[in-house]
This record gives C-alpha cells, structure tokens and sequence, in this order.
C-alpha cells in the first residue's frame, strides 16, 4: 500500500507542478501534452540443454510515456511498463513477488498488483523526471536513463544504468533516480555531472564526465565514486578503415579493504561495426572483465539471468566475445544472429531473430535465445537450454 501511495503521490506532484508552469498551460493543454506506447503479447517456449521438457510461460507487457512540454525550455517525462507474467517456475519460487516488486530508488515505485501462483502482475515507473534548459546549461531532476556506455554488448563506462543484454523485453532499460547537469562548451565538446544518492551513502554514484573530440574521434573521460569504490574511466568512438572503432574502459578501487579480494579491478570492452554493400550490419566486440569472481558469488543468488550487473562486474565470465549480423532481406523484413562466446566458463549464447513489420505500427518478431554448457556450478550452467519467443507489438 506505501508503494501505491508514493505513486499517487508522485502523479499528483507532477499534475501541480505542470498546472502551474504557465498563465496559458491550460488553454494549450493538448498541444503540449503527449502519449506514446506500445502493447505486446510474448509466448515463450522453453526447452532444456536437449531440446526436450517444453515448458510454456507467456508475457503482455504495456508500455505508456507521457510527456508535457511546459515551455521551449522545460518539459516533463513520465513512463512506464505493466506486465502480466505467466510461468509454471513461479511456483517454486515463494517469494517471487518481492522479487519483481524491488526498487532500488529513492522513490519506490514499482509494485505486484497481483500473485498467484504461476501468475504475476507487475508495474513499475522507469523514467519521472523534469528536464530544464538554460542557455547552454541542460538540468534534469528525477527518475531518468543516465547512458554514458559506448558499446552494443557491455558499457564499462555506464556508471549509473548497466543493463543485461540478455533481457529481451526491455528495450528502454532501467532508469535511476538522480540530478544530471550538462553544460555544453560547443556542439563536439560538454561537461557533466550526475550524482545518484541513496539511503545508504555507501550505495551512491557521483561522477563527472567530460566529453570533446580530437582526431576525428569522439572521446569521454570520467571520475567519480562508485557505491564506495573510487572509479576513473576513458572511451572513444571513431572509425578505421570505413568500419566503426569504439571502446570503453573503467578502473575500479575499493576505498575500504574487502577480506579475500583484491582492492582494484578493470573492466575494458572494445568493439568494431560495419556496414557492408548488401546492407548486413556487423558488430564485433570484446569484453575484458576484471571484477569477475573478485568476490566470489554464489549464483543460487542471482534469480534471473536478465537483471542487470555491475559495470564493475558486467558479465558472468572473465571473457567474452560477440559477433551480430543485421540484414534487412526487403523493408518490411529483417533478420539476425547474435553470438557470444564466454572461453573461460565453456559457454555459448546464441541468439536468431527475424522481424517483419505487419502493417503499419504493427511488429512481429520471432527470436530464440540459446545457452549452451557453462561450468559446473555457474548460472549459465543452470540456464543451459533455449527460449524460443515470439512478440507482436502494435505501437501507438
């Protein structure tokens, strides 16, 4: 019930606000406000590592974004996604409800509406925030997507939003909730600011980041505190040879001694993309992740494969390389393969999708994703098998 009074609350905060940003805001109403979304019905057939034991479990997922342009220069954000989840492991899982229901903000707004069994229902809010301009001074306050990642894989720079590239179903990805100042120098160059707290200070990320280019390349250098870790990161986006070059890489120190593991770690990804004649885009990246098992974790732990980790420890492997092709056959009609190898923990993640576009604002994906081996005794181990999903999505 708090949960469902916060949001209240913080619906009814943004209304007040928006009723008083302008004599003439309530005759122009309409034209300042917008709404955007989507809902998608996703069944899913899982197999296990022999292509044996179908299991089914559905998702319908509703997303909603509204946003209120107050002036030239304000304007107000407010999205979010409701879910209704069917899955026979459900069951098994006596607590799945507060798992889905967790909200690491300051604000929680995230809630099951139901659970049942193999039944969930959930809604959360990932993006509530104001957005103000001044000259070339840009301050957004609130729930909000801080993406300082490079990469298409993982982002060792992404201090404030890493996200699973294993998570099908969430294209927007997660928000934080924070204040965010840029000043932009001139339109190659800007500095940044972004400070998340938290209850517990020891949970907090403040960081600074400047962005510039040279040499044809776009290049960010960061700092800051990372939940009671100093951080200190670089990334570059440029291209060689007509294919795209990127990188990022972030160092990592404990202000406090941990028992058993080392006070420093980097994590580095580097990546290459390229679009070839036919119209086949590729993408070719590497993944260095030095924060794997500096404090080993025992993967009963982690629930679901698709929640994000830290960009301190961004993958469930030491290593890791990915290759994904993009082709699009006729406008209507794509298709893809993504594949990652993880050399250390002999295990493979394969991923087919095709994509045609029914009719206008209507999308219809089939995709898989596969695990192959996986160590004893780690999570891809305990997820070895396949997903085989499709989605039909009409946007409005």
């Amino acid at each position: 019930m708090n949960k469902r009074k916060t949001y209240i609350i913080s619906i009814l905060l943004i209304i007040k606000i928006i009723s008083v940003s302008g004599e003439e805001a309530e005759e122009s109403f309409f034209d300042k406000f917008s709404i955007r979304g989507y809902a998608k019905e996703m069944p899913i057939v899982n197999l296990d590592s022999d292509f044996s034991n179908p299991e089914f479990s559905n998702i319908f997922h509703n997303r909603l974004n509204f946003r209120f342009d107050a002036s030239d220069n304000v304007y107000f954000r407010l999205e979010g996604r409701n879910r209704l989840i069917y899955n026979e492991m459900l069951k098994d899982l006596p607590d799945a409800g507060s798992i889905f229901e967790q909200d690491d903000g300051l604000l929680d707004m995230s809630w099951v509406w139901f659970d049942d069994g193999p039944w969930i229902g959930h809604s959360e809010i990932d993006r509530l925030f104001m957005d103000l301009r001044i000259y070339d001074w840009q301050i957004r306050i609130g729930r909000q997507r801080i993406n300082w990642g490079i990469n298409l894989v993982s982002n060792p720079n992404d201090l404030f939003n890493t996200y699973s590239f294993f998570d099908f179903d969430y294209p927007e990805r997660p928000g934080t909730d924070a204040v965010r100042v840029q000043y932009y120098m001139d339109h190659l160059s800007r500095m940044q600011m972004a400070v998340s707290p938290a209850e517990n200070s020891r949970d907090m990320v403040a960081a600074g980041m400047f962005n510039f280019n040279r040499w044809n390349y776009d290049m960010q250098v960061l700092a800051g505190y990372y939940r009671n870790r100093l951080a200190a990161g670089l990334g570059w986006a440029g291209n060689i040879g007509g294919a795209g070059f990127k990188g990022e890489a972030t160092w990592f120190y404990d202000l406090e001694e941990t028992p058993g593991a080392g006070r420093g770690n980097v994590v580095a990804a580097i990546g290459f993309d390229y679009m070839f004649g036919s119209g086949t885009f590729g993408v070719v990246e590497m993944l260095y992740n030095g924060g794997y098992n500096r404090i080993p974790q025992d993967p009963e732990q982690i629930i679901l494969i698709t929640e994000p980790l830290r960009p301190d420890n961004i993958m469930f492997s030491e290593y890791a390389a990915t290759l994904s092709l993009q082709h699009p056959f006729t406008p209507v009609f794509q298709g893809g393969m993504a594949v990652m190898a993880l050399p250390d923990i002999e295990a493979f993640f394969v991923s087919p999708n095709i994509n045609y576009s029914v009719i206008t604002n209507l999308d219809l994906e089939i995709m898989a994703q596969i695990f192959v081996g996986g160590e004893e005794g780690t999570l891809l181990h305990e997820y070895a098998g396949s997903a085989w999903i499709a989605s039909l999505q009409y946007s409005f």
